[in-house]
């Protein structure tokens, strides 16, 4: 008989515990039965591997390492909107409520609508943030099958 060596033993039990610490642990609260809990556990798989598209039997448990990317250089160039000068038939909305029914401007609107272009032609010099990276498959896998735990009565740590 072959016996296995204890070191290497002790390295699969790691594997396997480091592989499995990433599923959400569900407690019964509403006392189910070990029968009824194997249910559930098997119908929320299905559901998280329906709505996510994730097969567990071909994605990897281990957490993927953060890519570090540098930043996308975006060059922008400022173009300052411009002002309404006169009042014709069919010209912007701005433009329109500068003139009273009377046929008088309005007080303060001509600045606000400067103030406005202004304020659009310095937010068009700042650089956009970077977006966040994409969450991993399992994240999203994980999350699905603790919805439909929590849906069934069950707590998800």
């Amino acid at each position: 008989m072959r016996i296995i060596p204890q070191s290497a033993g002790i390295a699969v039990l790691f594997l396997s515990a480091s592989a499995l610490a990433q599923q959400p642990l569900a407690f019964p609260m509403r006392s189910q039965s070990p029968a009824q809990t194997s249910i559930d556990t098997a119908m929320c798989y299905s559901y998280a591997n329906q709505h996510t598209g994730v097969n567990m039997a071909r994605q990897s448990q281990a957490p993927e390492k953060p890519t570090t990317t540098k930043p996308a250089v975006v060059h922008q160039v400022a173009v300052a909107a411009p002002l309404p000068s006169a009042i014709a038939p069919g010209s912007a909305p701005v433009a329109a409520s500068m003139v009273e029914a009377s046929g008088t401007p309005k007080p303060g609107v001509a600045a606000d609508a400067r103030a406005a272009a202004h304020a659009s032609s310095t937010s068009a010099d700042a650089p956009m943030p970077a977006l966040p990276p994409p969450e991993p498959p399992m994240v999203q896998y994980w999350r699905s099958y603790s919805e439909c735990m929590t849906d069934r009565g069950y707590m998800v740590r």
